[in-house]
């Protein structure tokens, strides 16, 4: 099984627990580092955002001025894909039972 499809399950694994609030891109990857690199995360993040199983939503840093906080959420269509309710996704594996 391909690296990024296991990660890309990870992520909605993740986001899944943290419903219905989001997490921020440098708490995921501060979570997931440690066995997968930084641009295969932001990668499979982008992924999953294209696919509409999450959402991207983009915030102004509260201290840095010429900054912006990425968050990313768990959409209805991604927790549907979870629980079984759609079919399966080849480009990720997800884990159940």
């Amino acid at each position: 099984m391909k690296t990024e499809n296991i990660l890309r399950g990870k992520l909605l694994d993740l986001l899944r627990k943290v419903y219905p609030e989001g997490i921020d891109q440098k708490t995921i990857i501060s979570i997931l580092f440690q066995y997968h690199k930084s641009d295969d995360i932001l990668s499979s993040l982008e992924y999953l955002t294209d696919k509409k199983y999450i959402i991207k939503k983009e915030q102004p840093h509260p201290f840095l001025k010429h900054e912006k906080i990425q968050w990313y959420k768990l959409t209805p269509c991604g927790i549907d894909l979870l629980d079984g309710n759609i079919n399966d996704d080849p480009g990720i594996l997800l884990q159940r039972g």
